[in-house]
C-alpha cells in the first residue's frame, strides 16, 4: 500500500510519500486493531494524519471489508471536505490546520493498473527525471489543455507550462490548467516567448512573468527562471514589444524586493534538454512547482506526464468522472453533491438503514423502496440520503429519484422527506432540485420531473441558472438549459446564488 499526504508545506513537491509493503489498504486499516496498531500506523504515515484512534470507536473488531471501512471513515473521520472509496483505495480532501490538505491510501495493484494516475503522486523526491528520448508513440495530454498561441510555423512538437499555484486557504488543491504552445519545444522557447502576444488576458500571469525575464539574446529560459525567483511579478502590465517589457522587468527586479517571506535562495531550478523544472520559494508557507516540459519528454515518460498533468489538474487522481475545469466532482457508482452549509446527498447504502428507517417510518428499506418506486419500469432507481457532516453524517432527509423514467431522457423526483423539525431548512428542497439539475445535465438528461411543481421559492432559485426563455412553472424542469453561474469558480458551495 503507498500513502500519500499532499500537502502545501510539504518540501519541494508539496507532497509526501510512504509505502507500507505486503499490506492492502483495508489490511493495513484492520491493522489498527493488532497490538500497537496505532502506533506503527503513525509510524508507517509518519504521524499523517492524526485522526486514526478514532476509527477504532466505531467498532471492538477490524472492519470486514471496504463496505465496512468506508461506513466508519464516513461516520468518524475527515467529514469536512470530499470522500472518495473504492475497492482498491481511499482518496480525501480535508481542511487541515492553515491549509486545505488531500490523503491518498492506494493498493499496489491499482497503481500498477493506473499508472497514468499514479506515477506522479508516488514520485518521492524533487526533481523529476529530464532523460528524454522520443518514445515509441507520440504524447497525448489525458484531457485538452490551454493553447496559448496557433503555430506560427510548421514545425512538429509542442510544450507544455504547469505553474501550480496557491491563491486562497480553500479550494487550492488541484484547479491548475495545463497550457500548451503548438510547434515549439523546449529548446526553442525561449525564442518562442520573445514573440508578440495577440491574446495577453489569455497567458497565465506568472508566465508573462518568465517572457519578461528571459533577455532578447538567451537560447535557454533557465536564467529567466533564475530571475523569476527574485521577481515579484506584474509583468502583465509592463509595456510591449518584449525588448521594452524586459527592460521594465529588470529594472522592476532590481528597485522591488518581493515579499512574504519569499526566499529566494530556497528556490530549486533543474533545467535539461527537454524539461525545466522549478520549485519556486514564493512565501512563507513554502514551494510551488512548475514544470515546463516538450512533447519529447512526455513521450519518454508518458505516464509521468499525464499524471502530473491530471494531478495540477483534480485533487483526486483515482477521479473516473468526465467533468469540465472547476466542476464538482463525482463518482460513477455514486452520487456526491455538496450543499449549503456542511449538507451532502450522497447514495444509500446498506448499513444506512437504520438511520433510514428512524427517518421515515418504514419498517424497512426494502419497504420503503417498494412504495416509492412502485411502476418505475426500467428507470434506474436512486435513493439518496441527505446528511450534516458537521454532526458526523447525521440524516436529516431522504429522497427517491427514478432516472430514465417516465421518459429515457428525464428523472423523475417521487419522494422527499425531511425531518428534526430543528435542522428543517426551508429551502433545502429548492437547493437539492437545482443540485440535482447540474447533475443531469452533466449526464445527458434533458428534463426533471417533481412530484409537484416548483413553488415560488424553488422558481427564483433556478431562474438565475436557466437560460431566457426557460419558465420552471409545471412539473417538468429542463436541464438541459441549465448553465454554471459567471462566478461558479470561485465559489465554495456552487449552488449558493
Amino acid at each position: 500500500m503507498y500513502f500519500i499526504h499532499r500537502n502545501w508545506e510539504a518540501g519541494p513537491l508539496c507532497k509526501s510519500v510512504r509505502h507500507v509493503p505486503g499490506r492492502t489498504v483495508l489490511e493495513w486499516f484492520r491493522g489498527l486493531w493488532e497490538p500497537d496498531g496505532l502506533d506503527r500506523a503513525h509510524s508507517d504515515l509518519n504521524g499523517a494524519p492524526y485522526e486514526l484512534e478514532w476509527l477504532r470507536e466505531c467498532g471492538d473488531t477490524p472492519p470486514e471489508d471496504m463496505v465496512e471501512l468506508r461506513r466508519r471513515i464516513r461516520m468518524q473521520l475527515w467529514a469536512d471536505k470530499e470522500l472518495h472509496i473504492d475497492d482498491h483505495s481511499i482518496r480525501i480532501s480535508s481542511m487541515g490546520v492553515h491549509l486545505e490538505e488531500a490523503f491518498y491510501f492506494v493498493d499496489d495493484a491499482r497503481v500498477a493498473e493506473q499508472p497514468d494516475r499514479w506515477t506522479y503522486p508516488l514520485h518521492p523526491s524533487w526533481p523529476l527525471p529530464d532523460a528524454a528520448a522520443p518514445g515509441p508513440t507520440p504524447f497525448v495530454a489525458p484531457f485538452p489543455c490551454a493553447e496559448l498561441a496557433p503555430s506560427t510555423t510548421h514545425d512538429v512538437g509542442a510544450t507544455y507550462v504547469l505553474l501550480t499555484t496557491l491563491n486562497a486557504r480553500h479550494d487550492t488543491l488541484g484547479w491548475d490548467r495545463t497550457y500548451v504552445l503548438p510547434g515549439v519545444r523546449l529548446p526553442q522557447l525561449a525564442a518562442a516567448l520573445r514573440r508578440p502576444v495577440q491574446n495577453r488576458d489569455n497567458w497565465p500571469g506568472p508566465l508573462l512573468d518568465l517572457r519578461a525575464l528571459t533577455a532578447p539574446d538567451e537560447d535557454g529560459i533557465a536564467p529567466a527562471l533564475e530571475r523569476l525567483s527574485r521577481f515579484a511579478g506584474g509583468a502583465g502590465e509592463l509595456p510591449e514589444p518584449h525588448d521594452q517589457a524586459h527592460r521594465a522587468a529588470l529594472e522592476h527586479l532590481r528597485t522591488v524586493t518581493p515579499d512574504d517571506g519569499r526566499l529566494p535562495e530556497l528556490t530549486l531550478i533543474h533545467v535539461g534538454e527537454h524539461l525545466a523544472q522549478m520549485a519556486l520559494h514564493a512565501d512563507s508557507i513554502g514551494h510551488r512547482p512548475w514544470f515546463v516540459f516538450d512533447d519529447i519528454w512526455a513521450s519518454a515518460h508518458p505516464d509521468l506526464a499525464a499524471s502530473l498533468i491530471h494531478y495540477a489538474y483534480h485533487w483526486d487522481p483515482g477521479c473516473t468522472r468526465k467533468h469540465g475545469f472547476m466542476m464538482p466532482c463525482g463518482h460513477e457508482e455514486y452520487l456526491d453533491l455538496r450543499l449549503r452549509y456542511a449538507d451532502r446527498v450522497r447514495d444509500y447504502e446498506p448499513y444506512d438503514e437504520p438511520l433510514v428507517t428512524e427517518l421515515t417510518g418504514a419498517r424497512s428499506v426494502a419497504e420503503l423502496r417498494r412504495q416509492i418506486f412502485q411502476d418505475a419500469g426500467t428507470g434506474k432507481q436512486r435513493l439518496l440520503l441527505v446528511l450534516d457532516q458537521d454532526h458526523r453524517s447525521e440524516l436529516f432527509g431522504v429522497v427517491g429519484a427514478v432516472l430514465g423514467h417516465p421518459t429515457p431522457d428525464a428523472c423523475e423526483l417521487r419522494y422527499f422527506r425531511l425531518g428534526k423539525p430543528h435542522r428543517h431548512r426551508p429551502e433545502q428542497r429548492d437547493r437539492l432540485i437545482k443540485a440535482l439539475c447540474f447533475e443531469l445535465r452533466k449526464e445527458g438528461y434533458t428534463n426533471l420531473v417533481l412530484d409537484q411543481p416548483p413553488n415560488e421559492l424553488c422558481q427564483k432559485r433556478l431562474n438565475p441558472v436557466t437560460l431566457r426563455g426557460t419558465s420552471p412553472t409545471s412539473q417538468v424542469i429542463s436541464v438541459a438549459d441549465f448553465y454554471p453561474p459567471e462566478l461558479y469558480a470561485l465559489r465554495a458551495d456552487p449552488f449558493l446564488l
